[in-house]
C-alpha cells in the first residue's frame, strides 16, 4: 500500500507540474498569435474618411466610421493597427477586392492595406512623383496618376499588384487627376490643360487624346454609359509677393461623345471653380461643388441647375451608392475637421469630428 501511494503521489505531482507549465505557456503573450484589432466585413457599413494631415508632416490618417453604430470608431485607425505613421498627405484611396491602395501625395508612395484588418501589407511602395489618384485598369494592374512637376507633362504609373512594383510609366498631359474606366479604355483628366488622355490597358499606351474644356479634373459614368467630365477652368497667377491673377477661364460640364467629340454636349458655368463630380447609386443624377454650395442635376438635363441642393462649402464630397446619403467634409486647416451627412433631399442628418483636412470618403 505504501508503494502504491508513493507511485500515485508522484503521478499526481507530475500532472500538476505539467498543467502548470501548460497554463504558463498559454498565458504567455509571446506564444499567442496576435488577434486583429479590427475585423471588418465588406458589407457597405464601413466608411474610411481620408485625412490629408499637415503638409510636410507624415500625420495623414484614416478615420473609421461605422454607419451601423453611427459613430467614428477611430480617428487614427492606421496608427492604432500598425503603430507607425501612414504618410504625408493622404490624397486618395482605391479599393480592389479586400485591399486598399492609399495614395500618399507628398510622401510619393502608395501604401497597400488589408481592409478587413487595416494591416499594412509590407512597406509603402516607392518610386512615384506626386501621385494623385488610382484605378484598377485590369486584372493585377493598377494605374496611378502622377503630376511629376508643375508645368511639366505628367504620367501614369503602371503598378503590378502581384509584385507591388512599378513596371512602366505612360506620358500624359499636365497635372493628371482622376481616371475613369469605360469602354475598355482608361480616361485620364489632364487638369492643367483641356485634354483627356485615352489609354489602352492592354498595351499600356495612349491611343488618342480628346479635347474638352479647360481644367478637366473629375469624371463619372452615367446609367446610359455616357462619360461626364467636370472641367473646373484654369486660373493663371503672377509671381511673388502678391501673386496676381493673370487670366481665368470658366468651368464647364461636358457629356463626352468618345466616338464623335464634336457631338459632345457642353454646359457652361458663369465662372471657374466647379469640382468633385459625383453620381448617385442609380447613376442617373450628378452632384458637384460650385461657388460655395453643392448642386444636383439629372443626367437627362441639358441645362445646369440654378438652385443649390446644399448651401454650404465643403473640402470633400461623396455620395454613398447604397442609400444616396451625401457626405461633405469641412477642413479648417488650423484644427481637426469634421464631416456632415445629408439625406438625398439636402436635409442634414448628423455630423462627426475626424482628423486633419478630411478630403474624401471610401465606402466598404
Amino acid at each position: 500500500m505504501l508503494q502504491a501511494y508513493r507511485t500515485t503521489s508522484f503521478i499526481n505531482r507530475f500532472f500538476l507540474i505539467g498543467a502548470g507549465v501548460l497554463a504558463l505557456t498559454s498565458c504567455d503573450p509571446e506564444n499567442e498569435e496576435a488577434k486583429p484589432i479590427y475585423s471588418l466585413s465588406k458589407d457597405g457599413s464601413n466608411v474610411f474618411v481620408l485625412n490629408e494631415g499637415q503638409y510636410g508632416t507624415p500625420n495623414g490618417e484614416i478615420s473609421l466610421f461605422s454607419k451601423t453604430a453611427r459613430e467614428v470608431r477611430d480617428n487614427s485607425a492606421f496608427r492604432t493597427v500598425n503603430q507607425r505613421d501612414l504618410g504625408d498627405v493622404v490624397q486618395s484611396m482605391l479599393v480592389v477586392g479586400e485591399r486598399g491602395y492609399v495614395v500618399l501625395n507628398n510622401s510619393k508612395k502608395v501604401q497597400v492595406l488589408d481592409l478587413k484588418t487595416l494591416q499594412a501589407q509590407g512597406d509603402a511602395i516607392t518610386g512615384f512623383e506626386q501621385p494623385r489618384y488610382a484605378i484598377a485598369a485590369a486584372t493585377d494592374k493598377v494605374y496611378v496618376t502622377e503630376w511629376v512637376a508643375l508645368g511639366q507633362p505628367g504620367r501614369v504609373a503602371v503598378l503590378d499588384t502581384r509584385t507591388n512594383k512599378i513596371t512602366k510609366t505612360i506620358p500624359v498631359g499636365r497635372q493628371p487627376e482622376q481616371l475613369l474606366l469605360a469602354n475598355g479604355k482608361v480616361y485620364v483628366a489632364n487638369s492643367d490643360e483641356n485634354t483627356i488622355s485615352v489609354i489602352n490597358p492592354t498595351t499600356d499606351a495612349v491611343e488618342t487624346t480628346l479635347t474638352v474644356q479647360d481644367g478637366p479634373s473629375s469624371m463619372v459614368l452615367d446609367q446610359a454609359g455616357a462619360i461626364w467630365v467636370l472641367c473646373g477652368g484654369i486660373t493663371r497667377y503672377g509671381g511673388a509677393p502678391s501673386y496676381p491673377v493673370l487670366s481665368s477661364t470658366p468651368a464647364n460640364l461636358v457629356r463626352l461623345n468618345t466616338t464623335t467629340p464634336a457631338a459632345s454636349v457642353t454646359l457652361p458655368f458663369a465662372k471657374g471653380g466647379a469640382s468633385s463630380l459625383r453620381t448617385n447609386g442609380a447613376k442617373n443624377q450628378l452632384y458637384y461643388r460650385y461657388s460655395g454650395a453643392v448642386y444636383r442635376m439629372n443626367t437627362s438635363d441639358l441645362t445646369l441647375p440654378t438652385t443649390p441642393l446644399i448651401r454650404r462649402s465643403f473640402y470633400g464630397l461623396e455620395v454613398d451608392p447604397a442609400d444616396n446619403t451625401i457626405y461633405g467634409s469641412i477642413a479648417p486647416y488650423t484644427s481637426t475637421g469634421k464631416f456632415i451627412r445629408y439625406q438625398s433631399t439636402g436635409t442634414a442628418i448628423d455630423s462627426f469630428n475626424v482628423g486633419l483636412l478630411p478630403n474624401g470618403f471610401v465606402f466598404y
